[in-house]
């Protein structure tokens, strides 16, 4: 390619040597995505003015100077998301809006049997009856200590 811009602008008339001395240079171009007539393009475009003295010089300065810069690398694919699994019967007693219902679903995110409210109020009653205490956070609702009672008092031995 280099060889044949003397056929298109005279005064880019290169010997093979000189030809095979840009190659390299040439191949950066083509590595970085440019095809060879965007690059036949952008050595041939705009001419300097006062003319090109030296052919070599010329298409070399070209050549290193207007390289496009390499595009960053493609990030990698996310991720599928995980899948969403089914929803299961939970094995607690029930708190809040489902206190008082027979069973309620929930959706696990992992091997767990229990939904969140049941396991928390479970995590109180054993706190519970290992402290003897029946302090609660400031957050959780009225139904939850109430379940949380009346774990801990299971766990002790107690009826309601």
């Amino acid at each position: 390619m280099l060889l044949s811009l003397r056929h298109s602008r005279r005064e880019l008339l290169l010997g093979v040597g000189e030809a095979r001395a840009l190659a390299g240079k040439a191949a950066r171009w083509l590595e970085r995505g440019v095809t060879e007539s965007d690059l036949r393009h952008a050595l041939l475009a705009a001419p300097p003015k006062e003319g090109v003295r030296s052919a070599f010089g010329f298409l070399g300065h070209r050549l290193i100077h207007k390289c496009p810069v390499p595009a960053a690398p493609a990030a990698p694919p996310e991720p599928p998301p995980p899948p969403v699994r089914a929803l299961i019967v939970c094995t607690g007693t029930g708190t809040g809006a489902n206190a008082d219902a027979e069973e309620h679903l929930f959706r696990p995110l992992g091997d767990e049997t229990e939904c969140a409210d049941c396991r928390r109020a479970t995590a109180y009653a054993s706190w519970m009856v290992d402290t003897d205490t029946y302090d609660f956070p400031a957050d959780m609702t009225w139904r939850q200590r109430v379940v949380a009672v009346a774990k801990a008092d299971a766990l002790r031995g107690r009826t309601a």
